[in-house]
């Protein structure tokens, strides 16, 4: 029996013991001008279609010229076995529609090889290899907000990877 549903608002709800699952993201305090949004990726479940990574993990979408996503850096936990390559992005809230290049906003077509030894630390800035379409720039306001997605081409047998999204606002913060 299915434990979650969209009710009439679009809201994606969990209850029963969907409820208790642990969330692979979220954002956490940093001191400093950036946010972080972290999310954990297990690279053994990902398929060729964006899988949302967290449920409860909203990236925002403010108007634009109010956010700008710096770099986002990987941390490899458990070294990738298999696959081809991942990559990281967006989906709209109503959890079915990618805008264009949305599904590789932060990571695009990251290689096995580069993720294949534990304790590898990447950063993905603008110009970067592998670096995402909205690094440097920030998501559309009129489609958000939107959580995060994963994809990969091959299958993976492993690995376990951390990625933090780092973007500030721009301009007076009134909240």
């Amino acid at each position: 029996m299915a434990q979650n549903w969209k009710n009439n608002d679009g809201l994606f709800i969990q209850y029963g013991t969907d409820q208790t699952v642990n969330e692979a993201a979220g954002e956490f305090k940093s001191f400093g001008s950036n946010r972080i949004v972290e999310v954990r990726i297990d690279l053994t479940t990902l398929t060729s279609t964006a899988a949302i990574q967290s449920n409860t993990t909203f990236f925002p979408s403010p108007p634009a010229g109010q956010l700008f996503i710096e770099k986002v850096e990987l941390a490899v936990e458990t070294g990738s076995v298999g696959g081809t390559s991942f990559s990281v992005g967006l989906i709209q809230h109503d959890r079915s529609t990618i805008p264009s290049n949305y599904s590789t906003a932060f990571v695009n077509a990251l290689v096995q090889a580069s993720t294949a030894t534990a304790g590898i630390n990447l950063t993905l800035s603008t110009g970067s290899t592998s670096a995402g379409g909205l690094i440097g720039t920030s998501p559309a306001n009129a489609t958000g907000p939107y959580y995060i997605t994963a994809l990969s081409a091959g299958t993976y047998s492993a690995g376990i990877i951390r990625a933090r999204i780092y973007y500030h606002g721009i301009g007076s913060i009134t909240q």
